[in-house]
Order: structure tokens, then sequence, then C-alpha cells
């Protein structure tokens, strides 16, 4: 007579406060952003009292207040203190949010550089798990570009596993990133990194630390971008504790009948006044950081954006060919609809001036400052 099955699963009933109600809330939709796949509060409870991982609650609670959250974060970081492993998750996270979003709040995809280094802190952190879990490695190998997902070379009594095809994968993609002819653009590669450290078991804080820290300041770029993906917000301090905040003045530029005028705003904020010869009587302004990092890259595209033109955010434009009365260079500003129009040869002057802006001592230290809090826009 066989013996009756012991393994009955329980209903547990439990009258939960506001508070836990607000973090089960916060890490479920963590998990929908990871996996894409729907999934009810009470499913997330139940993994949390299975995997008994205080830094799963640790996690759910930083992201309450992210960009409070953040600014610790980033304190350890440059101080070279070790980060918990929920910390790093949350870092996974908002890279995976800026990687994968880039028209949400910016208009270029980030790049290949800081790919490379989402892959390596990815193969950092895999090459580091404490047990041999490969229940996971069909949904990495999934995440990589599809040439790089081929069978690795046999070694003389070594059965290939699936930790070895992952391990080739990544190395193979790292390989093709160092030539822009096969390069392919791994837009999913960020999960990889987030679901390794969410869920592989991994050692101490101090190894996952040591092991990405050579990663940190792309990895905090790329996590201060997802930041403002996500909230409109910089990674920065509060208002009340910059007032009084002293900055130096930047430098005006010239380029022939153009000008270039920059002004200081709140905090370290700054904007931009474009001056068109005085015959134009055309004074541009482009204010604030994200609206500048897209006109820089609208400066650089507008005259070979072929046919369509270009697409941003915050500015479109183009290059009228001769047979409509071109060729004539152009842009609009989505939010005010001010259009402008000039030559190549003029916009030109307007490209150099911008180069040369963004080569001086000053507008370098004060944009990258700008990118630690926004992140590579």
């Amino acid at each position: 007579m066989p013996m009756p099955d012991k393994t009955q699963q329980q209903t547990l009933s439990v009258r939960i406060t506001e508070a836990m109600r607000r973090r089960l809330e916060r890490a479920r939709q963590l998990a929908v952003s990871r996996t894409g796949e729907p999934v009810s509060t009470s499913e997330i409870a139940k993994q949390f009292l299975e995997s008994a991982r205080d830094d799963r609650l640790e996690v759910v609670d930083l992201f309450a207040k992210p960009t409070e959250s953040l600014l610790q974060i980033r304190r350890k970081g440059e101080a070279g203190v070790a980060l918990s492993r929920a910390e790093w998750i949350v870092l996974a996270h908002l890279i995976q949010v800026g990687i994968e979003s880039p028209m949400v709040f910016t208009s270029r995809l980030v790049s290949r550089d800081s790919l490379v280094t989402v892959l390596e802190a990815f193969l950092a952190i895999y090459q580091l798990r404490t047990s041999d879990a490969r229940q996971m490695d069909g949904y990495y190998l999934g995440n990589l570009p599809r040439e790089s997902r081929v069978t690795p070379p046999k070694r003389p009594g070594h059965a290939t596993t699936s930790s070895d095809l992952v391990t080739h994968a990544v190395r193979d993609a790292l390989e093709r990133a160092r030539d822009l002819s096969t390069w392919s653009y791994p837009i999913f590669a960020a999960r990889n990194l987030y679901v390794v450290l969410d869920g592989d078991p991994l050692p101490g804080a101090e190894d996952l630390s040591r092991a990405l820290r050579p990663f940190w300041p792309r990895l905090w770029r790329l996590a201060a971008r997802g930041h403002y993906v996500r909230t409109g917000r910089p990674v920065r301090e509060s208002d009340a504790e910059q007032e009084g905040f002293f900055q130096t003045p930047l430098p005006a530029l010239r380029e022939g009948e153009y000008s270039l005028n920059f002004y200081r705003g709140a905090g370290i904020e700054f904007s931009i006044l474009l001056e068109f010869p005085p015959a134009r009587g055309l004074h541009y302004p482009v204010v604030g950081f994200p609206r500048l990092a897209e006109f820089r890259i609208l400066a650089e595209a507008i005259a070979t954006a072929g046919p369509d033109g270009w697409t941003g955010l915050y500015f479109v434009g183009g290059l009228t060919p001769a047979e409509f009365g071109g060729p004539t260079v152009w842009f609009r500003a989505r939010d005010n609809g001010i259009s402008v129009l000039t030559s190549p040869d003029e916009w030109a002057h307007v490209r150099r001036l911008l180069e040369r802006a963004w080569a001086l001592p000053d507008i370098r230290r004060a944009w990258d400052a700008l990118v630690l809090e926004y992140g590579e826009l």
C-alpha cells in the first residue's frame, strides 16, 4: 500500500501592514521589470518566505527612496567602501532600465564601451558563483548576441557544460565589440548582470565589491541614467543642501560672427546661449543638461541625417537637399516650436564653437560633474 504524500502545500493567511504591502508592491514591480511576465503580490510574498534572504527586502526598501539611496551608494562607491549585495542589485536594476529605455528620457543608446563594461561586470560576477548553478544559463545565453552563442572548442577530457557556453558567449561578444563590422548591440545584456546578482549563489559583499570595483565609474553613470529615466531627476542632494554653493563663471567663445555664452543655474547646472550673426538677430538658448546633451548630438548628426532627418526627445532637424531649395540645415525645438534654418557653412561655425567649448578644462569639469548626476544621456 503506497504511503500517503506528506508534501502537501499549506495555505497561510497573514494580515500585513500598509508599509509591508507597499514593500511587496515595489518588489512585484521589480520582478515584472526583470522578466516582463505578470506576477501577483501573493507570489512575491511566497518567494520572500521561501528564499529567507534579507537582502531582497533591503532592495525593496532602498527603492522606497531611490535618490537618497543612490546618493548613499555613490558616497560609498567613491570612498572605496564595499557595497552590500542589495546595493549592487539596485545599481544593476537601474542599469537595465537605462539601457533598455533609450527613448524615454534620452535620444541615444548607451555607448559601446559602456555595454562592454556591463558584459565584463557580468562575467566577473558569474565566475564568482559559489556553486555550479545552471538553471539560469539558458536565460543568460538568450540575452547575448545570437552570433556569439556558438559551441566553444572541445578540450581533451572536459565535457562542455552550459556554464562553458555562457562564458564563451560573453567572451566572444567582447571580442566582437573590438571590431565595428561584427558588433551587435546586446541591448539585453544588463538583464544578465541584474539576475546573476539577484538570484545566483554568490560570496559576500567584500568579494562582490572587489570584483566590480574596476567597473565602478561606468556602472555608476549607467545607473544614474537609469535613475533619470525612472524618476526624471538627477542623483543630487536637495536644493537646501546646495544653498550658497559658489561656482566660477564659465568662459564665452566666438567663431566669426557667432558666439557661445554659458550661464550658471542652480547648484552645478548650466545652460548656453548661441548667438547667430547680428544680421540674423537670433539668440538661441539651450537650457539644462538633458537638452544640452541632445543638442551636442544633434550638432554632429544633423548634416548627415539623410532624407528622414534626425529625431530626438527635445529636437528634430535635418538637411534640406538642393532639389528642395537647399542645402539648408534646419532644426526645431519640440517644446517651443522655434525653428532655425542656416547654411551648412554657417552650421560648421556652430559645430566648431561646441567642439572648442567642450575641449576647455573648465567646461569639461562642469560637464563631468553633471554626468555623475544624470548619467550617460
